[in-house]
């Protein structure tokens, strides 16, 4: 390469960095090669350009919105076991895969006993959101109960900031494992109403709702408002299975006991 090939090459790199095209300022030269080897017209090498630095700009941007939404990781749609839960509708799991009710601000409700997969597809969905160029909040109900206490008294227009609030899809896990408070009932309240119609709300539950009394503070009333607003535009998924985490248990269960006693230590201790 010649001298003066390398002080453009090196000048180019520059300016790319000055406009923020990252993948390009650390490419230029194998771009550069790229478009010689297939001899690409102008026009050509440019859109390869743009193509590449797009890629990347979403690869990086996917891989931040991860890390700050809260989802767990590796909980994706591909590594849900469908086979071990047949009565998952997949249809249904596909069509909300495509985000139609992101954009349409209407609701997710997955309902079913533990261990069935309601968080893994939850979870899954919110990374599919992700990828598709939608903001994601993921919390624990226990975890988000305990921030809207501490936001309880912030001002509203402060308030808009806040993830829980502003996120196209947020996800909230575990609803039912615990009663909540007169107090935490109001404040979950004030989040629907907040974001109904306007945002979308992803919840696992492992109560059905008739049951959804119990767990706002005995108030009948309350859990009806509660109910109007998540299940006015909603999607819901009732999975009524095995649970995974229960399956090699299961399976060691149906052993004889001589190979249970042989395999794991066990004794019988009744």
């Amino acid at each position: 390469m010649s001298r003066r090939k390398t002080v453009d090459l090196d000048h180019i790199t520059e300016q790319c960095t000055a406009l923020k095209l990252v993948h390009t300022a650390e490419s230029v030269a194998d771009l550069v090669e790229e478009a010689s080897r297939d001899d690409l017209t102008p026009l050509r090498f440019l859109e390869l350009v743009l193509e590449r630095e797009l890629e990347r700009k979403n690869e990086r941007r996917i891989l931040t919105s991860l890390r700050l939404s809260g989802l767990p990781t590796g909980k994706t749609l591909e590594a849900f076991d469908f086979g071990f839960q047949p009565r998952v509708d997949r249809g249904k799991i596909d069509a909300l895969a495509t985000c139609a009710y992101v954009r349409a601000a209407e609701n997710v409700l997955f309902m079913g006993p533990p261990g069935v997969g309601k968080s893994h597809l939850a979870v899954a969905l919110g990374v599919k959101a992700i990828k598709n160029g939608f903001s994601v909040q993921h919390y624990v109900l226990d975890d988000l109960m305990h921030m809207l206490r501490g936001d309880a008294a912030v001002p509203p227009r402060r308030l808009k900031a806040k993830r829980y609030l502003n996120a196209a899809l947020l996800v909230i896990d575990e609803v039912g494992f615990r009663p909540l408070d007169r107090v935490e009932a109001n404040l979950f309240f004030r989040l629907v109403s907040a974001r109904y119609e306007k945002g979308s709300i992803i919840l696992t539950s492992n109560k059905h709702v008739r049951d959804w009394p119990e767990i706002f503070a005995g108030d009948e009333i309350l859990t009806t408002a509660i109910l109007d607003r998540l299940l006015h535009h909603v999607h819901i998924v009732h999975i009524d299975g095995r649970s995974y985490r229960l399956r090699d248990i299961d399976g060691l269960l149906q052993q004889p006991a001589s190979d249970s006693q042989a395999k794991g230590g066990m004794t019988n201790t009744a």
